[in-house]
């Protein structure tokens, strides 16, 4: 594998990008609206949206979201307000967003799978002026929905602001300025966080995360991340928007669904989570032999297992990429390039214009530190919670929380979080490598791996999702061997029909102490 040097990778991306690094924020849009506006200006019959069986050019996403906004206006939306959308993927949420980003407001952007307990956590800190549902799909004519000022019912929508909080409860509580969005991550807490990400946060992880795919006017991507979540609404549909390109959404994930459209709606670009590129490579599913449009495919949201990598890359024939971030960074820190894939399952490399410090890597044996970025994909704070927000800005560098270091290739790797390092014996176990052990056994489907303190030390537990009807620890041991030094072996393995995972996939490992 090549090695590469951080001016080889800027002096690559700038010519990518067409763009100095020092330049960037002066290429950018300064909203998603504006986008949207400006390529229904430039090319207005182009197909930006494409969901429940819709199809909008981004003229209509302009005039429909034109109509909106005044809707929403009408019933009191100022700039500065939130408002919740509690939907899936679909044409309402994302008109919903950019009718929103018109009259300068927020988007607070919620998983409607979410229990009634947490949805009301959320709604309860956000201090919304109303929250908008799903009653049914979109019926009727969306082009005459524009003439009859009436598109919130044509898309099936509901305004309910019956909230508890008041405009004096809110006024108490200001957003940061130039909040697009805010989405609410529970990280390793457990404790919902609600994440103000900015129009420049968003514009510039859109224009970057977009330009290094290689994305054009041309290009049309399939995706079923949730909006609710940065990955699908940054570094999917901001991308899109700021490219000119053409964004395909799936309400839900269905593997059949995707590998059909990718034979046959000209898809050129899939982006998942490493659980659905699983389901797409299961040997239960009839792929076809090839996808003539598709040239690239990208994974994020969750570390990528190597024998997933490489399967998916002999299905496709093509590079299985990979990204890194948090939500508070946009979400994208770090991620792999189309003109240099690699063959390991790294992140890549930093993406231009974010600057990033190891924090204690020279005074390691290994080269492990913690991870600090700083650049214009940082959010603005944690909203109503400057305690936790001191807490990981500081001077302006986020402290991600996670351990990182540059591998031999050149590119950066993350080796687990600071909070989920196990000390065992005095030895550092990095619970991320034992996991990518565990999944290289047939057996084993999904795997977790967390520490457990015990007086003076601590236990590897391994919660997994299994395919054999039993499983032996000694045995499972023995082959964890042939690859992980004593230390790292697991001192219990603990079966569960259903890891939990938040939507978008991610394994929420917090919720695991509650099987202990």
């Amino acid at each position: 594998m090549p090695v590469w040097q951080p001016e080889d990778v800027r002096e690559a991306d700038e010519a990518v990008l067409c763009a100095a690094t020092t330049d960037i924020r002066a290429n950018l849009f300064s909203t998603p609206i504006a986008a949207v506006e400006h390529w229904a200006g430039r090319n207005p019959q182009a197909t930006c949206l494409s969901a429940e069986a819709l199809e909008l050019s981004y003229e209509q996403v302009s005039q429909l979201t034109l109509v909106l906004a005044a809707e929403f206006k009408a019933r009191g939306a100022e700039p500065g307000d939130r408002v919740v959308l509690e939907l899936e993927n679909g044409l309402g949420v994302v008109l919903s967003f950019l009718a929103l980003n018109r009259l300068g407001a927020a988007a607070v952007i919620v998983s409607p799978r979410l229990s009634d307990f947490e949805r009301q956590k959320i709604v309860s800190h956000a201090l919304p002026i109303a929250i908008i549902t799903a009653i049914t799909a979109p019926s009727g004519d969306l082009s005459q929905a524009i003439l009859t000022t009436n598109v919130l019912t044509v898309l099936g929508l509901v305004w309910s602001d019956d909230v508890a909080a008041g405009r004096l409860d809110r006024e108490r509580h200001p957003l940061a300025a130039n909040v697009a969005a805010m989405i609410y991550t529970t990280g390793t807490t457990g404790e919902p966080k609600g994440v103000m990400l900015t129009h420049q946060n968003l514009m510039f992880t859109g224009f970057v995360s977009g330009k290094l795919r290689g994305l054009g006017d041309a290009d049309r991507v399939l995706t079923a991340l949730p909006l609710s979540h940065a990955f699908g609404l940054s570094a999917v549909l901001c991308s899109v928007l700021t490219q000119g390109a053409s964004l395909e959404l799936m309400a839900t994930f269905s593997a059949v669904g995707v590998l059909a459209r990718l034979r046959d709606g000209a898809i050129t670009g899939f982006l998942g989570v490493p659980a659905m590129y699983t389901q797409l490579i299961s040997p239960d599913i009839q792929r076809a032999l090839s996808y003539p449009f598709l040239r690239f495919l990208f994974s994020g949201g969750a570390p990528l297992d190597p024998t997933l990598k490489k399967t998916v890359e002999a299905y496709f024939g093509l590079p299985l990429h990979n990204g890194y971030g948090l939500t508070e960074s946009g979400p994208t820190i770090a991620q792999t390039r189309l003109y240099a894939p690699l063959s390991d399952t790294s992140v890549g490399f930093v993406i231009p214009g974010v600057d990033y410090v190891i924090v204690g890597a020279s005074t390691s044996e290994e080269g492990i530190g913690e991870l600090k970025v700083r650049g214009p994909n940082i959010m603005a704070g944690y909203y109503r919670n400057k305690a936790q927000t001191d807490q990981v800005l500081i001077d302006g560098w986020l402290a991600t929380g996670d351990l990182a270091r540059i591998n031999a290739s050149g590119a950066l790797e993350i080796v687990g979080r600071i909070k989920e390092l196990i000390i065992k014996n005095g030895f550092n176990v990095y619970p991320p490598e034992v996991e990518a052990a565990l999944l290289k056994l047939p057996e084993i489907i999904q795997a977790a791996v967390i520490g457990q303190a015990v007086p003076g030390n601590e236990r590897i537990i391994a919660f997994v999702q299994t395919s054999a009807s039993a499983l032996d620890l000694g045995w499972i041991n023995q082959q964890l061997r042939l690859t992980l030094a004593g230390y790292k072996l697991l001192d219990e393995i603990r079966v569960l029909d259903q890891l939990p995972a938040a939507p978008s996939g991610k394994i929420l490992k917090h919720r695991l102490a509650d099987f202990l």
